[in-house]
């Protein structure tokens, strides 16, 4: 891969990225004035804010690494004049009552026609005379990066050209991509407390980031609108309290049964020891997955000390001891002729017990399968097992 086409590549993705953050933060501000805000991306435009199924703004984002100045030639200004001269022949663009927006990082220069398009509420908006500087390079022009651009704009009749530029507002030296994010911050800290504010943005982030895929994905009109934002934000909200942990692994995970059977884990075959259904093996992995996972994320984020995942893994044992005991007692006048027997369902008794009781890490934190994990982890130490015998039969499997 040349280093040309590579920076290429790389351009369009950070192109779409800044598109899909830039329409969280506009949804964000929007929303502040107008709850009832709508927002769609790449179906009218790159971004688009609707009310009532029609349009209310068309919004075009242009995004560059390195800051530049939007020139009177500039290929993002005459791209975006395309898309729009192209859908207003087309019948696809009705100007009434719709705001045209191209939202960019580079400068406008003074006096460029970029300057000229600045936002309606400015008072420094000039038309008149951008319109007749783009009816001139358009028809002097020799670029052919821009020569369809041209063709479009030209076959527009003079009263169509002018009522799109009134129409049309340029937002010059817009945040980058990175910039954006510490502008949803912006917006979210006066509702989140200052040292979970980096993991309640990951995560609206990474909502926001899902929710535009199937939107994407599913290639219709459908509109994201801002109630589910603020709706999705309180709930994330609502986990980070002293109480409480984001639970960011919900969903079970498939595991294959032929998987199962292979897996030669210490906390697999304590569960084979008491002959524990398959079902039940593959429910265990899944759960000792998104266990240690999500164990991993709080620790990262900074949600939950070292320290404290250590008391909780203690009264996890004390728990499994008390029990463990009391399974221990009660095999102690057992026939020795049915003592394996004996043995393998009173150890899943045991496992069945441990799986039912609620010890949680915090006290709103309730996701069962952060506690089952947890015991398949300590399992997995070895620190508890199921069959009376476990660390004797199974201590051999650590290195």
């Amino acid at each position: 891969m040349s280093k040309q086409f590579s920076a290429q590549a790389q351009s369009q993705a950070l192109g779409y990225l800044y598109q899909v953050r830039y329409a969280l933060l506009l949804l964000l501000k929007t929303g502040i004035e107008d709850p009832e805000a709508q927002i769609s991306i790449e179906y009218l435009d790159d971004i688009a804010f609707e009310k009532d199924g029609n349009p209310v703004e068309l919004i075009q984002a242009k995004h560059h690494v390195k800051k530049a100045s939007l020139s009177d030639s500039s290929t993002d200004l005459w791209r975006t004049l395309r898309v729009w001269s192209e859908n207003l022949l087309q019948g696809k663009l009705q100007l009434e009552n719709v705001t045209l927006t191209l939202i960019t990082t580079e400068h406008a220069s003074h006096n460029t026609i970029a300057s000229k398009l600045c936002p309606h509420d400015s008072g420094n908006r000039k038309v008149n005379e951008a319109l007749d500087t783009l009816v001139s390079i358009a028809q002097s022009s020799e670029s052919k990066a821009n020569a369809q651009a041209y063709e479009a704009f030209l076959r527009l009749n003079q009263d169509q050209k002018r009522i799109l530029l009134n129409r049309v507002q340029i937002l010059d030296n817009s945040p980058n991509i990175i910039d954006t994010r510490a502008e949803i911050a912006n917006y979210l800290r006066y509702t989140t407390r200052p040292k979970f504010l980096p993991a309640v943005q990951d995560r609206l982030e990474g909502w926001w980031f899902a929710i535009v895929i199937e939107h994407l994905f599913a290639k219709s009109p459908n509109i994201i609108p801002h109630r589910d934002l603020q709706v999705t934000l309180n709930d994330i909200q609502e986990q980070f309290h002293e109480d409480n942990l984001p639970i960011d692994y919900p969903d079970q995970i498939k595991v294959g049964e032929k998987d199962a059977e292979e897996d030669k884990r210490i906390f697999v075959e304590q569960l084979r020891l008491v002959r524990v259904s398959m079902l039940r093996v593959q429910k265990a992995i899944s759960d000792f997955y998104r266990a240690s996972e999500q164990r991993s994320h709080w620790i990262r984020d900074g949600l939950l000390l070292s320290k404290e995942l250590e008391r909780y893994e203690a009264h996890l044992f004390d728990e499994w001891e008390r029990l463990f005991a009391i399974m221990q007692e009660d095999l102690e006048n057992v026939d020795i002729d049915l003592k394996e027997e004996s043995v393998q369902e009173r150890g899943r008794s045991l496992f069945n017990t441990i799986q039912g009781i609620k010890l949680h890490v915090r006290s709103r934190c309730t996701e069962p399968y952060i506690m089952r994990g947890s015991f398949h982890i300590l399992a997995d130490r070895l620190y508890v097992g199921w069959h009376i015998d476990f660390h004797k039969r199974l201590k051999s499997f650590i290195a």
